[in-house]
This record gives structure tokens, C-alpha cells and sequence, in this order.
């Protein structure tokens, strides 16, 4: 839960920014830090002059205080010695001041530096420098710096052969000298505070950037999946790999692209379909009127000339040119219903069987005009089942119609209706002439009626021609249970005859 918590929180966009601002703040800091090492404070782990003060100093200072006693009081000789030994530590930052037993300056090798400063030292404190009393630092600590204050490293006492104490000399680390006025003390505090801003003011700017490139960068990706989409690229994407806000709208965006473009597939599809129907309709609608026309003028124009079988003859022919008009009409209207959604449904528990039987009675007389057997299996004790009886009878009809039309005088169409699990199996199997294997992907297709027998029957009163399924009812059929969750299913064998079947679940108080 702990886990899954972080998870979430960094996921969100400020918190990644805030990451992001303190990664970069703590790289600053530690580049400061890097640079300080380098420049101020490399100076105080110099090796040569650690060891001078560690190891010489203190040994130089004393013979230098020797050397002092020996011109006591000459302030010229001692001005001289002083220089010349403050050249020789110059390369330490180091000088020598020279102050009488009164604690009043007498000579230095830097006469404007310390002795500039401190004219005056207090003879105690003298006293208890050059007794040890005092503690000095061997070495500055680089870790504490201080550029305005000399650091005493050492004091040794010049005294006369008569024992007599003279002067304190001073030895003094002198990082900086002490010629600081206050006005300089205010303006290098200035500088300091200006040069702080200056960096703050660097840094604020360079994160922004930094941190605001990234995220229009981001942005910019999706603006251009946007643009490119809305150019009319339907199956271009965004990037949505990021789990945060922006990531979030990136899936957003693709989700929306998708079904953007599944509606627009679909609006192709119907269009294609409405075009498709235009033209087979009005293919389908010109022959069979064209047909009556014809007969119709004939019986007008001849109807003294023509006897009263051929008369019969000529009104039968138009009748059945009606009959495939209305079927073609019917269809289409069936199935635009169910296309635009408007075709009811009325879902409902009845007997698979009692419906089965019902329709094979309907179409007994098509099955004795044409000579073919029909036959019903029912399981025993077959279940209710839960679905449109009205819409499921007209799918039975259809598939029962088919068979009869295409199974040649003597064949046989055999129903059968059994369990299948928890749901009712309907098989309608003819012994027609069957559907050639390239044609069985394309049955439940609108308008399809293929070249072979299957999709053409003798036309009645007109030997020697054949009239075409207008490839809609299969479609049709397939839809209907479709929409009872299921599929409409064939396997046919050519010259052997097809079978197809489909199912629906039980209800639901059988199932329970």
C-alpha cells in the first residue's frame, strides 16, 4: 500500500518538477562547492606550505629573534633583517612584526599591512604569547576562513645577552592584509550579497529553462499528434508513455483518436453500404419490372390473340415477379432497421421447440411444391430459452426457405434442435447442392449471391431461366443473432449439401 502510494505521488507532474528543481539546486550547490575547493580553499592544502608551518616556522622565528637581539635597538638593521626574511615567506602568506616591551610597534617587513592596523599590543598579552600561555593553531583550518583577520602562528621574545627582555617579534599568517576600511568592509559585503543574487538569479533562470524546455517539449509532442490528426492522419497517436498528468492526457487524446476513427470507419462502412444498396436494389428492382412491364403490355396489346393458358401463364409469371420484388423490399427494410438500431427486440422465455415447429408449418407448402422432404428432431425435455421469438422464427424461416429452394426435387431439409451446455443448439441441414469452399467466407455478406447453384433457382412459368437470391436474408439472419449474443455459423460440402446452426442461451431460471 506504502509502495503504491509513492508510486502515485510521483507519478503526478509537480511533484516530478519539484524532483527535478532540487536535482538540479543540489548539483549547483555541489558544483559551488567544487569550485570553492578549487580556487579559494586550494590554497590551504598547498603541500609545501603546510609543511613550512608545521615543520620550520617555529625554528626560523627563534633564530630570527637571535638575529633581532644582536642590532637591539638599531630600528635599520632591524627593518633589514625583517625584510629580508619577510621575502623569504612572502610565498607563505606570512609576515614578521616587531613590538617593543612596551607593546608599541618598532618594525615590520610589511610596514602597511598588520603594523598599519595594530600599533599597539598590551605587554600582558604579549607576555602570555611568547610564555606558551597562549593556544595557537599550528596550520589555518581551511574549513574556516577568514580573509580579514591575520592569524598569529607564533611569538618569540628577543632578548639581550644580559637577559634583558626587549621586544616580541610576531610571526603571522597574513592571508589578506590589514589595510581594510570599513567602507571597504560595507562594499566587499555588498559585492558578496550582489554576487549571491547574481548566482541565485542564474540558477532560478537556468532551472526554469531547463525544467520548462522539458515539459514544452513534452506538450509540443502532443500538439503536433493533435495537428496531424486533426489534418486528417486518423491513425496517427500522441506518446503516452508517462504516467503523470500529461502522459494521462496523452492517453486521453489516443483513446479518443481511436474511437474518433472507429466512427468514421463506420460512417465509411454505411456509406459504402448505402451506395451498395442503391446500386443492387435498383439492379435488383429493374429486371423483375422490366419483366412485368413486359407481360403486362403483352396482355394489353394481345390479349385477344392469347388464350386462357397462356393468359394464366403471363398473370403468374407477374405474380412471382412480385413475390421477389416485395422479398427484395422487405429485406432491405429489415435490415436498414437493424443497421440504424430501430428494429425492436423484445427478448422473452418460450420453447425452442414449439417455435421450430410452428415455422416448419409455414413452409410445408413450399417443401411440397418443390418436392422436398422436410423433418424436425427435438431433444426430449429440451429447455426454455431467452430471446426475440419473432425476430429467432424469421431466422428459422430463412435458413429453412434456403434449403427447400436449393435442394433439387427428392432431397431432404432435416431440423434438429438439442442441448448444447447451458444454451440450445438449431441445426438446419439440406441435402442441396452445397457451397463452394471460396464462397463460404462471403455467405452472410450483403448482397452477395455468387455464380454457382446455390444462389439461383428455375424460374417458375419461365423454363430455362433462373432468378438470383437478392443476398439478403443470410445477411439479415446473421445479424439477428448477433444480436442475441451469438453467431450464425455453416459448413457446407459442394455437391453434398450445407449445413447451418446457431445458439441461443437458456433462461435464466433454467440455468439457475
Amino acid at each position: 500500500m506504502g509502495a503504491n502510494l509513492i508510486t502515485r505521488i510521483f507519478r503526478k507532474l509537480h511533484v516530478r518538477l519539484t524532483v527535478m528543481f532540487i536535482l538540479l539546486l543540489a548539483v549547483s550547490v555541489w558544483a559551488y562547492v567544487y569550485w570553492m575547493g578549487k580556487t579559494v580553499l586550494e590554497a590551504f592544502d598547498d603541500e609545501t606550505e603546510r609543511n613550512w608551518y608545521e615543520q620550520r616556522a617555529e625554528a626560523e622565528i627563534d633564530s630570527l629573534a637571535g638575529e633581532l637581539a644582536g642590532e637591539w635597538p638599531n630600528r635599520n638593521a632591524a627593518d633589514s633583517l625583517l625584510c629580508n626574511y619577510g621575502r623569504q615567506v612572502e610565498e607563505f602568506e606570512a609576515e614578521i612584526v616587531l613590538f617593543d616591551a612596551t607593546g608599541r610597534y618598532f618594525a615590520s617587513c610589511r610596514p602597511d599591512s598588520l603594523a598599519a592596523a595594530v600599533p599597539e599590543v598590551d605587554p600582558e598579552l604579549l607576555a602570555d604569547m611568547s610564555d606558551g600561555v597562549w593556544d595557537f593553531s599550528y596550520y589555518p583550518d581551511p574549513r574556516n576562513v577568514d580573509l580579514f583577520v591575520n592569524r598569529i602562528f607564533d611569538v618569540a621574545r628577543v632578548t639581550t645577552s644580559a637577559g634583558d627582555t626587549v621586544a616580541e617579534a610576531f610571526l603571522v599568517a597574513s592571508f589578506e592584509p590589514l589595510t581594510i576600511r570599513p567602507d571597504d568592509a560595507s562594499r566587499d559585503e555588498r559585492s558578496m550579497v550582489l554576487g549571491a543574487l547574481a548566482l541565485l538569479l542564474v540558477y532560478a533562470a537556468t532551472s526554469s529553462l531547463i525544467i520548462m524546455a522539458w515539459t514544452s517539449r513534452r506538450v509540443s509532442r502532443l500538439s503536433r499528434g493533435v495537428a496531424a490528426f486533426t489534418a486528417g492522419d486518423l491513425r496517427c497517436r500522441v506518446p503516452d508513455g508517462s504516467k503523470d498528468e500529461i502522459g494521462a492526457l496523452g492517453r486521453d487524446i489516443n483513446a479518443m483518436a481511436s474511437r474518433i476513427e472507429t466512427m468514421v470507419e463506420e460512417l465509411q462502412r454505411k456509406e459504402q453500404f448505402q451506395r451498395d444498396l442503391v446500386a443492387n436494389v435498383s439492379h435488383d428492382l429493374r429486371t423483375p419490372l422490366t419483366a412485368v412491364r413486359g407481360y403486362v403490355e403483352s396482355l394489353n396489346l394481345q390479349e385477344e390473340e392469347l388464350s386462357a393458358g397462356e393468359r394464366r401463364r403471363y398473370l403468374d409469371i407477374i405474380n412471382n415477379k412480385l413475390d421477389h420484388l416485395n422479398e427484395l423490399v422487405e429485406h432491405t427494410l429489415v435490415l436498414s432497421r437493424i443497421d440504424s438500431g430501430q428494429a425492436a427486440f423484445r427478448f422473452e422465455d418460450f420453447s425452442p421447440g414449439e417455435l421450430t415447429g410452428s415455422v416448419l408449418q409455414r413452409c410445408e407448402p413450399l417443401a411440397e411444391t418443390r418436392g422436398v422432404a422436410v423433418d424436425l428432431d427435438l431433444e426430449p425435455g429440451l429447455p426454455d430459452v431467452h430471446a426475440d421469438p419473432l425476430q429467432i422464427s424469421r431466422v428459422i424461416q430463412n435458413l429453412l426457405e434456403n434449403g427447400i429452394k436449393f435442394t433439387p426435387t427428392g432431397g431432404r431439409v432435416h431440423v434438429t434442435v438439442r442441448r448444447d451446455g447451458a444454451q440450445v443448439r438449431f441445426n438446419v441441414a439440406d441435402t442441396g447442392a452445397g457451397i463452394p469452399a471460396a464462397d463460404l467466407p462471403h455467405v452472410f455478406e450483403r448482397f452477395f449471391t455468387g455464380d454457382k447453384s446455390r444462389t439461383a433457382r428455375p424460374v417458375e412459368g419461365e423454363p430455362g431461366r433462373l432468378q438470383r437470391s437478392v443476398g439478403l436474408g443470410l445477411a439479415i439472419a446473421s445479424r439477428i443473432v448477433a444480436e442475441h449474443d451469438g453467431s450464425l455459423e455453416v459448413d457446407s460440402t459442394e455437391g453434398e449439401g450445407s449445413v447451418f446452426w446457431f445458439n441461443l442461451r437458456q433462461a435464466a431460471h433454467i440455468v439457475d
